[in-house]
């Protein structure tokens, strides 16, 4: 039989400590696979990231690899359409089947997103026969209602079923899987934790326009027309005493956003940068802004708002999921109603009239509190799969 000691699972047999396995085939997040690893092996717990290789132009994590997933299909869709979609997702089966005839026996397998929830299921009930399993569901949504394709809605409940102990990051969270129909009691809230900088940066020393910064993929769900909306409501003196920079990978239609901006006049105000920004570009953004923008329809946990939050710039959010209960409205930042375009133009106002800056930081919980809870999290699901191992 296996237990935790000090943070690691030790086979009280053999003696050797077991890995824990965090499962992201697609490395979606991987500024916090790589976080939260770091923090669990400063715990002593030997975490290894099981996803694809890094992708041309891509920093490599600086976590230990398993590189298993989508060797040869990762491009697929992009290339081939429908027909690679499919071959990626055929591909996607066959390295879960291989992932859950892997490993020792007793190992807890961790995975951070089920991108095929419909076969993720039936991979992740082949894994509990070797040992336990926890999901992190950092979407109680899947993709928030923007999915890459519509199979991945599919089967998302009964996947979730499959797991030993689900992760959410919210109390809002563990609601809306309670909702669903989950166990109330394998469901343990444990906070996202601080990405990125940490360090605030100073006071930007251009006192003209105030800037803000829309940052991250283009998804329907992040409200970048209500944005645009609520800049159309505003009246000449407020909208160019803005400058708005909307920059990330676009993956949604761009031609609405480009309407409402030249209808409503705001080529002035708004910039769009439609790509992925590198590294060093992104600091430099990072840099020119005044504040970050979130207008979310939408959201559980943003891993841009952990990006960003340690920088000291102001912070306008829809008032729901992480940004909820991490933001003190109108110290750390303002929250405003999702969907509600004069909300949001109320908010950038306020940046014309007061430029304002936080007089506290969000309240962002660390990565050692979050790595000794998801431990005791691991511990509970492997005492629970031992049971059952003696039961049988």
């Amino acid at each position: 039989m296996n237990s935790f000691t000090n943070g690691k699972l030790v086979d009280a047999v053999a003696g050797e400590y077991l890995p824990v396995r965090i499962v992201d085939p697609s490395l979606f997040t991987i500024a916090y696979d790589e976080a939260l690893i770091t923090a669990l092996r400063a715990e002593g717990c030997a975490a290894v990231l099981h996803a694809r290789a890094s992708r041309p132009g891509e920093t490599p994590p600086e976590v230990p690899l398993q590189a298993g997933f989508y060797r040869r299909f990762d491009d697929a869709p992009r290339r081939l359409g429908g027909v690679g979609a499919a071959l990626k997702a055929a591909e996607h089966v066959r390295n879960g089947l291989a992932l859950a005839g892997a490993g020792p026996a007793g190992a807890v397998t961790h995975f951070q997103w089920l991108p095929f929830p419909l076969a993720d299921a039936s991979i992740l009930r082949r894994i509990r026969r070797r040992g336990p399993v926890v999901v992190t569901v950092h979407d109680t949504r899947p993709f928030n209602g923007s999915p890459t394709s519509g199979v991945q809605r599919w089967g998302f409940a009964a996947a979730l079923a499959a797991a030993d102990r689900l992760i959410v990051h919210t109390e809002a969270g563990r609601g809306r899987l309670a909702e669903l129909g989950l166990a109330p009691a394998r469901i343990r809230v444990i906070p996202h934790g601080p990405l990125g900088v940490t360090r605030p940066l100073g006071r930007r020393p251009d006192a003209g326009r105030f800037t803000l910064v829309a940052f991250g993929k283009m998804r329907p769900y992040k409200g970048l027309d209500l944005l645009a909306g609520a800049l159309g409501r505003l009246d000449f003196r407020h909208r160019t005493g803005l400058r708005v920079i909307v920059a990330g990978e676009p993956l949604m239609d761009l031609r609405e956003l480009r309407d409402i901006v030249a209808d409503a006049g705001l080529g002035g105000t708004v910039e769009i940068v439609p790509r992925r920004l590198g590294e060093a570009e992104m600091e430099r953004l990072f840099e020119r802004a005044d504040g970050f923008v979130f207008p979310y329809r939408e959201i559980e946990a943003s891993g841009v708002f952990y990006l960003v939050q340690g920088l000291g710039r102001w912070v306008i959010a829809s008032g729901i999921g992480a940004f909820a209960e991490a933001i003190e409205d109108g110290i750390s930042g303002r929250l405003v109603p999702p969907d509600d375009v004069a909300a949001l133009a109320a908010a950038l106002v306020e940046c014309v009239e007061l430029k304002p800056s936080p007089s506290a930081p969000a309240r962002v919980a660390d990565w050692g509190a979050i790595a000794r809870a998801t431990l005791a999290t691991y511990a509970e699901a492997r005492a629970e799969w031992a049971g059952r191992q003696g039961a049988a």
